[in-house]
């Protein structure tokens, strides 16, 4: 076996999670919405387990052809080529509805813009955050 046939040129990527069928899929690279940042991963990758933030999981194939999901915490597990996610939710660029989401942003900026006694900030500001980041997805930005 020469040099060039050791050098693994694709990741396994399965992105799994509650009330979903996995998604699995082949990547030359993974940019995952990390808890502490996004990180990216290549072949080769140091083993690594980390928490997932509230982002942007993207990947591109060989050719630069690009999934994206939005993603909603969790854990990344990246070990011998494979990078398995494991999300409190995790949605296709396909499965979003953008005008849906546009709605959901405007009813939380209107719930925190004028807020009364019966307003959970934090969930209004978690629904926000959610809408902001299904919107990356769909404009294929990472934020």
């Amino acid at each position: 076996m020469t040099d060039d046939e050791n050098i693994v040129s694709n990741i396994q990527v399965e992105i799994s999670a509650p009330e979903r069928e996995p998604v699995q899929f082949e990547a030359a690279e993974v940019a995952v919405p990390g808890g502490e940042g996004v990180f990216t991963v290549l072949p080769g990758h140091t083993p690594l387990l980390a928490t997932l933030g509230m982002g942007v999981l993207a990947a591109w194939d060989a050719d630069g052809e690009a999934k994206f999901f939005a993603i909603n915490g969790g854990f990344v597990e990246v070990l011998d080529n494979r990078v398995v996610v494991l999300a409190a939710t995790a949605e296709s660029e396909e499965e979003l509805d953008e005008e849906r989401a546009k709605a959901a942003l405007v009813r939380a900026e209107e719930r925190l813009r004028k807020p009364d006694e019966d307003t959970d900030i934090h969930r209004a500001e978690a629904a926000l955050s959610r809408a902001m980041n299904r919107i990356a997805v769909k404009g294929r930005e990472m934020f």
